[in-house]
């Protein structure tokens, strides 16, 4: 189990470029865009992400108590797992937390507890305070970190590797010495901060005590408080104890002023910064963090899981040497979560090649190719997906083609954009890839896409299994079906709608003449339009 957690992933991407916004709510308090532009590229590309809607799947599933729990979800859904043992391990501690409710309920408690006191913890840890009111912020947040390790003491004994792994990871940072720095006696020495086991005998020290108030502050104070408490009760001479008050309220001075200001802005530099840089080098505590985080994901799934009103399952994943995705009657998981009548899809990619998929706009073409994608990302994050029955091989890799718009630096216009896309898509086709091109070859004569639209898909069948196409050229899958190569599927229409049921088939007409109806645009609205203005 090395690669359980990303080493040090939320604490680094955190307190360098404040992803985690402390003063908010734990649903909003991760910034997904900012996050996403900070991580590197793994399985997907950021366009693949983007395209598949990458963040409003975050937001559908994010059902996430904490803030650490949210941006460790966001993280997994843009470097989905290649490895089937984390997989499977992660499957098998979500089950084992849907089937305990004890268990369950336990988490959920501990999230809610570890959830009150974390917005403290980061106000440190990102400094959101200022240097002369440090130590509320110091001790709630040293509160935070003893209720993180704990609390989670109360969490029933899991069985599974996964949920095991997690708790020993929490209450380990316990035994740390980093944890022992906020809760017992601090020194801060030449070497930096330092707890009094890891302070030798011999070692010049200061005790650092989080608080205004020392021998320093209060020395000063002492006999002006003294004289005039003897004045009043009449131990002393009126006139002496207003003469010794009055040297001694220098003293009162200096030491108010110590404790109000020199303490803390010394503290701040020599005990406190220190401190947060010991907590956020720590391995322990970015583990126990990043624990927390991914205990706080598998809650969020059975929540989502609980949420929707169709069913979903666990896909059964393996690690073969060509990607395969079968599933029943698969939904949307954006689209079908507000939707109690939504039209799922069998998806049968094994062995075909290319899935020629055709139709008019708007008849769900690109929702099953998006469907298709998403439910790969869930599956190798270790989430449920929204089908009866599913199996899937991990993708290494996956791409998704949409037309762009042709860029002002690219001298081929529009073609040579969209095919260099499409160049650089084939060149990191693997047989372990999942590849969904939404057309392909634009902007030339029909007959030049049609010749360089056969030589890349059939160099895509010679490499990959999953490919899909969505295009409106029935020519060129009426092409490869007489061939015999490929599986093809049509949106199919009832009356003059359609179903967003996707059946065997090729569609050869594009209803451009019902989209053109339905926006006002058809050739009787223009002919209308020219006569009733003059024109003809």
């Amino acid at each position: 189990m090395s690669d359980l957690i990303s080493d040090k992933m939320i604490i680094d991407l955190n307190y360098r470029n404040k992803i985690i916004d402390e003063r908010r709510p734990a649903a909003a308090a991760v910034d997904s865009h900012k996050m996403f532009a900070l991580l590197t590229e793994t399985i997907a590309e950021k366009r693949t992400l983007e395209m598949v809607e990458i963040h409003d799947l975050y937001k559908a599933l994010n059902h996430t108590r904490t803030h650490v729990g949210a941006a460790r979800l966001f993280h997994s859904l843009v470097t989905p797992s290649e490895s089937l043992e984390l997989i499977h391990a992660k499957q098998e501690g979500f089950l084992e937390l849907e089937a305990n409710d004890r268990l369950r309920n336990a988490v959920a408690e501990y999230l809610g507890v570890f959830s009150e006191r974390e917005a403290d913890l980061f106000r440190f840890l990102n400094v959101h305070y200022h240097p002369l009111f440090p130590y509320g912020v110091v001790k709630r947040a040293a509160k935070a970190t003893d209720v993180m390790h704990r609390a989670a003491a109360a969490i029933p004994q899991p069985e599974t590797i996964y949920l095991d792994s997690l708790l020993r990871l929490i209450k380990s940072f316990g035994e740390s010495p980093e944890s022992q720095l906020v809760h017992r006696p601090t020194y801060r020495t030449w070497d930096g901060i330092v707890t009094r086991q890891e302070k030798k005998w011999h070692t010049p020290a200061l005790r650092f005590r989080p608080g205004r108030l020392s021998a320093c502050s209060v020395g000063p104070v002492l006999p002006c408080l003294l004289t005039a408490g003897a004045g009043y009760a009449g131990l002393v001479n009126e006139a002496v104890a207003q003469y010794i008050a009055l040297l001694t309220g220098g003293g009162f001075f200096l030491g108010s002023s110590y404790g109000g200001v020199v303490k803390p802005l010394l503290d701040y530099e020599t005990a406190l910064l220190p401190l947060r840089n010991r907590l956020l080098d720590s391995s322990r505590f970015a583990s126990a963090i990043e624990a927390v985080g991914g205990l706080d994901v598998l809650f969020s799934f059975g929540e989502f899981r609980r949420s929707f009103p169709h069913p979903t399952i666990l896909p059964e994943l393996t690690d073969g040497e060509r990607h395969y995705f079968e599933a029943t009657d698969l939904k949307n998981p954006l689209l079908a979560k507000e939707d109690r009548n939504y039209v799922g899809n069998d998806v049968f990619l094994n062995g075909q090649g290319v899935t020629f998929i055709t139709g008019p706009n708007s008849g769900g073409k690109t929702t099953y190719c998006k469907t298709v994608v998403q439910s790969q990302i869930l599956g190798q994050i270790g989430a449920p997906i929204v089908a009866t029955k599913a199996r899937m091989n991990i993708a290494t890799h996956i791409a998704y083609q949409a037309p762009a718009f042709d860029s002002l630096n690219d001298p081929e216009g529009r073609f040579g954009t969209e095919l260099r896309t499409t160049r650089d898509i084939f060149f990191a086709t693997t047989p372990k890839s999942l590849v969904v091109l939404d057309e392909i070859a634009e902007g030339t004569t029909s007959h030049e896409r049609l010749n360089q639209s056969v030589a890349i898909l059939n160099g895509l069948m010679a490499k990959c299994n999953s490919n899909l196409l969505v295009t409106h050229s029935f020519e060129l899958a009426e092409k490869f079906q007489a061939e015999g190569k490929g599986r093809f599927i049509q949106v199919e229409f009832k009356g003059n709608a359609p179903t967003h049921r996707l059946v065997p088939g090729i569609s050869c007409d594009s209803h451009a003449d019902r989209v053109a109806s339905k926006i006002g645009f058809s050739p009787d609205d223009i002919l209308s339009h020219l006569k009733e203005n003059g024109y003809i």
